[in-house]
């Protein structure tokens, strides 16, 4: 199925964010003040409802009330980005109600990570749209981020000619080459959930990114292999690797980072290792459904179209 690509339109001071639940529940509205005062910062105008504070068990209220939040904003011409909460669990769930709505006349600025990877490669590849993989309402002003970071954001918002090339320090070459292609991917475990679904992620010609939390290296070898026993692997142009935050094992001499190196490293594409997105203390925010180029001998990352339009 060829789809093809919609860059959302750009953000402008004044524009409507809503920030949805559509995944796990949060005790209260503490760090939420603060990802809100950052997006107004910028100059947006921030929406929720107190629905997003409901509870059922592990879920921020029934499937159809997170459902109909989360197609509204989407279906609202006045909100121009939606924006998640948290993650956790839940989303999966709603892919059937989400299968079933009309199409949206205009592309929304979509942002989350973690659990919203399955609304990702969703909206990625049944709408064609690209979205942003990056901070959410009650990550967004945890540590406060940084002003590099804060600033890049607000260009990937709001610049439909920003193209940057982002280089830093940590970043590790762990099979050098260059690789051009569309950015997809996400949370390794959610993405490894996707097999057999209809929003299977679709690695071929692609550039994977991944990252994880709290998976010990044992799971993520068996999610790796499965991902290349389904063929996603030997068909992807390069591999971009993010935070594997709280993954070390508690007893052994090897690291996550060694299981995921010595998986990686077989494989006949560029590997670039330890980008500052995902559920560690940084996430750059990252276009997927863009094409970028990834370097990982000269360990760069560029993007070659802009989030938005």
């Amino acid at each position: 199925m060829n789809i093809p690509t919609i860059h959302p339109p750009r953000l402008k001071k004044g524009d409507s964010v809503a920030i949805v639940a559509p995944a796990g529940p949060v005790p209260g509205s503490e760090g939420l003040e603060e990802g809100v005062a950052i997006l107004e910062k910028m100059g947006f105008r921030v929406h929720y409802s107190e629905r997003i504070f409901q509870s059922a068990r592990y879920l921020a209220g029934d499937d159809t009330s997170r459902g109909d939040e989360l197609l509204q904003a989407f279906e609202d011409d006045s909100i121009r980005a939606v924006v998640g909460l948290r993650g956790g669990y839940g989303c999966a769930r709603l892919v059937p109600r989400i299968m079933a709505m009309r199409r949206p006349e205009r592309a929304k600025i979509f942002m989350g990570f973690s659990d919203l990877t399955t609304l990702h490669l969703l909206l990625n590849r049944h709408l064609g749209w690209i979205t942003l993989h990056g901070p959410m309402a009650m990550t967004l002003g945890r540590g406060a981020p940084s002003q590099g970071m804060e600033s890049h954001l607000l260009s990937l918002l709001t610049d439909p000619a920003y193209r940057p090339a982002l280089r830093f320090p940590q970043l590790e070459t762990w099979k050098p080459g260059t690789a051009e292609g569309v950015l997809t991917g996400g949370c390794l475990s959610i993405i490894t959930a996707s097999i057999g679904t209809s929003y299977e992620i679709d690695t071929k010609g692609k550039i994977l990114f991944l990252e994880d939390l709290g998976e010990p290296p044992y799971r993520l070898d068996r999610m790796i292999t499965q991902l290349r026993l389904c063929g996603k692997l030997e068909s992807v142009e390069g591999v971009l690797l993010g935070s594997f935050h709280d993954c070390d094992p508690e007893e052994g001499d090897y690291s996550a980072r060694d299981v995921l190196k010595e998986m990686l490293e077989e494989l006949h594409v560029p590997v670039l290792a330890n980008f500052p997105a995902g559920h560690g203390p940084e996430n750059w925010p990252l276009p997927l459904g863009a094409r970028i180029r990834m370097d990982a001998g000269a360990r760069s990352v560029e993007l070659l179209e802009a989030a938005v339009s």
